[in-house]
């Protein structure tokens, strides 16, 4: 080749955040584990480093040898996670579901732990096959659990000496068939007792101090036992299917497991399928034809779709192939796209370093390599490493068999993921079943040899279903959801729609008839009870580059409402429309893409279109009856808040995260205000929290002449190892945001963790695998035993199987007891502007995902440093003059 220079493991409950609101619940520690000698070379230590269970470590007896290494600390918290409270009458009945949990066995075993290193540690991929090697040579007759980075587990010590290290040498072929040597060596780091998994169990240990050591090294032990023929993803393993879905631009959909162990007051482990998009192996050229539809003929400067293509190649792992040359297949990192082999010269170098001669890449392969180049005008690759050119033809090049990628998929990708992934209850379970079948647990060694026993039969969990909510719509009679779902032909309360035009931006006037839909939007409004005149201002012609003076002309005619029918040809239309009409306008916009003006426009998508209308307006929709209200909710004086913070995909690190905070404003709690900050990449910790959270009690204080006595807030996004940095953060900026405005007061917080990103489902039972019904609870046995931890299927599946919300207390300072809590969480879920039917999680958490999306289109086109965000982050609003008309301009 050319080179030229240059996830809820455990639980347990001590007192509410505040002291003076609950009296400390006080649950015994484990008990200590009994005491024995520790093994040559090792001594005794502390397993968690604070003093609980029983393990070991290396005696240093080495001159020279490195220090152990440090354990990773563990955050402090201030805060204990409350007790569950018990009592309190919730119309409910029960049942029993099927989940997708296999019980688990585990015995208090003491297992040895051992850093591995693998010198080099390139290519990562190798590393397994390399230890496997080394295993082979140096303890053939040992089992070891290896989780294919730096840590082995054996129940044997592997060597009785007092050495610190074992080395060993092996030799493997590479993916080129060449010979690479590498060293392998295990050290010492200490043993891990697996009876701190069963005493934290046993006695209900907090979900702050779970034994992280014991449970990594179970996790480990069932990784080990995953088919060879699965790829490894995270925790997540996967196979090419026999007929793999085409997701386009040269993705395909495969197929897999997941597998994680569960820790409650029983162990489990909890699988489940997976999908994800993989390159689809073939030549470089063949992608750029058949899922670009590119030219291969010519530059690709100019076509049309280069850049998605660019965006494909970016990252990619290849193979070179040189067609006759007898050379090894070499395996590099695609870098970019450069100038066509005709065109790109480089100069070759004599063994010192000194250039001889120069010429192009298609001169290079047709006098070196005795290889003619059939697409001469068509870009070469940069390849390998970043500090050298290394330049192939594209036609050389075949894309790496079972690469997993963590890049974004676009929207056709991921729509067509969605779909295809969203399968029916039935078909799930038999698919979670021949993967268990697959994996053969009972068979495995490592199992086996690790003492672990797995049940075969699906667990089968007490639960119960909450009555659904009499939902208010007006007309004195309210209506009951039927499988989650009701009809509603009027507003509760209907706004005006009086001073409002419609233009359309880039759209073909033949495939939209935008007077068709002024007619539509006029009859329907009117039957849902909304004033609506003829429209002031119309333009069917406007360019994007004209929207904005359009735009400024339908203000200074005292406008307040325009709907916008944008083309799909610009992916970036509606970030566009949006930053313009409310950072530099201030106009109230709908919009309402070209291909649902052609092809859907009927009675009821123009409904669904008018309920984010009149949201947008002020108007409200539709409200609990008062006979539903739950009881923390009658007595008023309540903001519910919804918090969460949005990150970039891991191919974009530069870009910052979004952080939205939204709240309750009206007694109804349908009406809700936003804060929008943009803050540092990847940082999960709402770092604005504490301003947002003044600026939303100073919005709530302007609507009701007082601040709230209760605020109840729907954390998402936040994983178990971060409970103690949100309490620590986030729960101490509530209190600091609300005693800003009142010193003298402490307000009742009630601070629900909520986790969507999970593998847990539910199932009407094993012979019929139906999805359960909504207000389905879950709040025993997989969950923890005290702590306010419960799942909630809130929502009717309209394809697939029903995915359930977990929620966490980690603050109860009213005492609220559980059951109020599941309902007041389960009746928030039908108060969401869009739709007339519950959704999957309370509406404070969908506003706060859908004001992180509006932020995205806010900040369309910026560029932000990161230095800067990391002094102090940078607050989002809209004009001033929108929100004189609308706090909902986001839905």
């Amino acid at each position: 080749m050319p080179r030229g220079k240059g996830r809820g493991r455990g639980w347990g409950a001590s007192m509410t955040a505040s002291a003076q609101q609950s009296p400390p619940v006080v649950f015994n520690p484990p008990s200590p584990a009994p005491v024995q000698s520790p093994p040559p070379g090792f001594v005794q230590r502390s397993a968690t480093g604070r003093g609980r269970g029983s393990s070991y470590e290396p005696k240093i007896a080495v001159v020279g040898a490195a220090p152990a290494p440090t354990p990773r600390p563990t955050a402090v918290c201030r805060y204990q996670i409350p007790a569950k409270v018990l009592g309190g009458v919730v119309p409910a009945y029960k049942t029993k579901v099927v989940c997708n949990y296999l019980e688990m066995k585990i015995q208090p075993l003491k297992v040895y732990r051992f850093d591995v290193t693998i010198t080099p540690d390139r290519p990562k991929k190798l590393l397994p096959k390399v230890f496997t090697v080394a295993k082979g040579i140096k303890f053939p007759k040992q089992v070891i659990s290896f989780d294919q980075r730096k840590n082995c587990y054996s129940l044997n010590p592997l060597w009785t000496t007092s050495d610190e290290r074992c080395t060993v040498h092996v030799e493997i072929l590479d993916d080129n068939d060449a010979k690479m040597s590498f060293e392998v060596s295990w050290k010492k780091t200490g043993v891990v007792d697996l009876g701190t998994i069963i005493n934290h169990m046993k006695n209900h240990g907090t979900s702050l101090s779970t034994p992280m050591e014991a449970i990594q090294c179970i996790d480990v032990i069932l990784q080990q036992g995953t088919l060879e023929s699965y790829v490894k993803a995270g925790r997540q393993f996967f196979k090419r299917p026999r007929n793999p879905i085409d997701l386009s631009a040269g993705l395909e959909m495969w197929t897999g497991l997941f597998q994680s162990a569960i820790f409650t007051s029983r162990a489990f482990i909890n699988i489940d399928v997976a999908h994800k998009g993989f390159p689809r192996q073939q030549n470089l050229v063949d992608a750029l034809v058949n899922d670009f539809r590119l030219n291969p003929k010519m530059s690709l400067d100019g076509q049309r779709g280069v850049e998605l293509f660019q965006q494909f190649v970016k990252s990619l792992r290849v193979k070179a192939n040189i067609a006759g040359a007898g050379t090894r297949q070499r395996e590099y990192i695609c870098n970019g796209i450069v100038e066509p082999p005709i065109k790109m010269r480089f100069q070759i170098s004599d063994a010192n370093g000194k250039p001889v001669k120069e010429m192009t890449v298609a001169q290079y392969f047709e006098t070196e390599k005795r290889c003619r180049i059939r697409y001469p005008e068509l870009n070469c690759m940069w390849v390998g490493p970043k500090d050298k050119n290394i330049y192939y033809p594209m036609e050389m090049l075949e894309i790496v068999y079972g690469q997993a990628l963590n890049k974004q998929l676009n929207e056709k990708q991921l729509s067509t993921m969605v779909r295809e992934a969203a399968t029916p209850p039935s078909d799930r379970l038999a698919k979670i079943k021949e993967v268990i079948r697959d994996m053969k647990y009972s068979e495995n060694p490592c199992f086996k040899h690790f003492k672990l026993e797995i049940d075969d039969k699906f667990f089968q969990v007490d639960a119960k279903i909450l009555e659904a909510p009499k939902i208010d719509i007006g007309g004195g009679r309210p209506v009951d959801p039927r499988r989650g779902a009701w009809q509603a032909n009027r507003f509760l309360r209907a706004s005006a729609l009086e001073s409002w035009g419609m233009v359309a931006v880039d759209v073909d006037p033949r495939n939209c008839d935008c007077g068709n839909v002024i007619q539509m939007i006029i009859r329907l409004g009117r039957q849902m009870g909304m004033s609506v005149n003829n429209p002031a201002f119309t333009k069917f012609n406007v360019t994007q580059h004209e929207l904005r003076s359009v735009l400024m002309t339908a203000q200074e005619n005292k406008l307040t409402f325009m709907f916008i029918i944008i083309s799909g040809r610009d992916k970036d239309a509606y970030h566009k429309i949006k930053r313009k009409a409310e950072l530099e306008v201030g106009m109230l916009t709908q919009c309402i893409r070209e291909m649902t003006v052609s092809r859907r426009m009927n009675d009821q998508t123009v409904r669904n279109i008018l309920l984010k209308v009149n949201s947008k307006l002020m108007g409200v929709n539709q409200a609990l009856d008062n006979r539903s209200l739950p009881q923390c909710l009658k007595s008023g004086g309540v903001m519910v808040v919804g918090a969460d913070v949005t990150h970039p995909s891991p191919d974009q690190m530069s870009v910052p995260s979004i952080a939205a905070v939204t709240a309750s404003i009206d007694v109804k709690c349908f009406v809700y205000h936003i804060e929008m900050s943009i803050q540092t990449p990847k940082n999960e910790i709402i770092v604005d929290f504490e301003n947002m959270m003044f600026d939303q009690l100073k919005i709530y204080k302007s609507h009701h002449n007082a601040l709230p006595k209760k605020i109840f807030v729907f954390r998402d996004g936040v994983s178990e190892g971060q409970f103690a940095q949100v309490m620590n953060s986030e729960l101490v900026a509530v209190h600091k945001a609300y005693a800003r405005h009142d010193p003298s007061r402490k307000v009742e917080v009630l601070f629900l963790l909520v986790q969507k990103r999970h593998h847990t489902r539910f199932f009407m039972g094993e012979q019929n695998p139906q999805n359960v019904e909504p207000g389905t609870v879950v709040d025993t046995h997989i969950v923890h035993p005290k702590e306010l931890d419960f799942y909630l299927v809130s929502h009717q599946a309209i394809k697939g199987t029903a995915r359930p919300t977990r929620y966490h207390a980690v603050c109860n300072d009213g005492n609220i007891p559980s059951d109020e809590v599941e309902q007041l969480t389960y009746y928030l879920c039908h108060l969401y502007s869009r739709c007339t039917r519950a959704v999957s999680y309370p509406t404070p958490t969908y506003y706060e995902h859908l004001a992180c999306f509006r932020a995205k289109s806010l900040t369309y086109g910026d560029r932000y440093n990161n230095a800067d965000l990391e002094k102090k982050p940078i607050r989002l609003r809209v004009m001033d003059r929108m929100l004189q008309f609308s706090r909902m301009f986001f839905v």
